[in-house]
């Protein structure tokens, strides 16, 4: 009686232990996290480049009469022809990766879970709006950069009313955070209405631009600590 010959056996491939995934998963969220802190924080160049480029505007840019726009065109003036700022691409530059911050801003908080579905979607489509204004200056085609502007003033403001209302927050955070979202509705609304209240249609589209800004920035400090991924303990030491 013969024995049949047994056949070598591949060796099984290793599966993912609890362990490896518990171990990647907090990596993913920590990547997620620093994302969710920062790109809050980065939208302050926006004002540090706005100042340097308003500096060597002709020398008489007003941040009272003039628009923030003005600032992102090579040529200004009555009939086009004046020359503005030699860094005028910076300004739209900046203006792009304000709406990048903003639409990051939306996607790592949401996952993150420090705001919800609403105001993640309200800051991505905000971020969309600004990237369209700083990449088509008013210079090259004015309706399409005022309709990306009026998106990044519109949604980014109803997403800070909304972001404002997150039980995460403080009390006192929800309170700054959706009052400067309604601030920068009326000052919006305002501006597109040439109400300009003895501040200078300027000051109007900025307090448009400022507020969402600084609430944007209020929320990242705020949330700072709250976003740090939590570290873990290799169970295999």
């Amino acid at each position: 009686m013969t024995t049949a010959a047994k056949r070598p056996t591949k060796p099984e491939a290793k599966r993912p232990t609890s362990n490896t995934i518990a171990r990647s998963a907090p990596s993913r969220s920590g990547f997620v996290a620093h994302v969710a802190r920062w790109a809050g924080l980065s939208v302050v160049q926006f004002v540090l480049v706005e100042y340097i480029v308003s500096a060597t505007w002709r020398g008489l840019y007003s941040y009272r009469n003039n628009y923030i726009s003005e600032l992102g065109i090579p040529f200004c003036g009555p009939t086009g022809n004046w020359p503005c700022s030699e860094l005028y691409v910076l300004l739209n530059a900046s203006m792009v990766l304000f709406g990048l911050a903003i639409a990051a801003v939306g996607g790592s908080w949401y996952i993150v879970r420090r705001i919800d579905g609403r105001a993640a979607s309200f800051f991505v489509v905000a971020g969309v709006g600004a990237i369209t204004a700083g990449v088509v200056n008013q210079g090259v085609n004015y309706p399409i950069h005022s309709f990306g502007a009026t998106v990044f003033f519109v949604f980014g403001n109803f997403g800070l009313v909304i972001a404002g209302g997150h039980p995460s927050l403080r009390r006192s955070i929800r309170v700054a955070v959706t009052a400067l979202g309604a601030v920068g509705l009326a000052g919006y609304f305002a501006y597109m209405s040439g109400h300009e209240f003895g501040l200078g249609i300027g000051s109007m589209e900025r307090i448009a631009t400022y507020a969402l800004l600084v609430g944007v920035v209020v929320l990242s400090v705020s949330q700072f600590n709250a976003t740090r991924a939590p570290k873990t303990v290799d169970e295999t030491a």
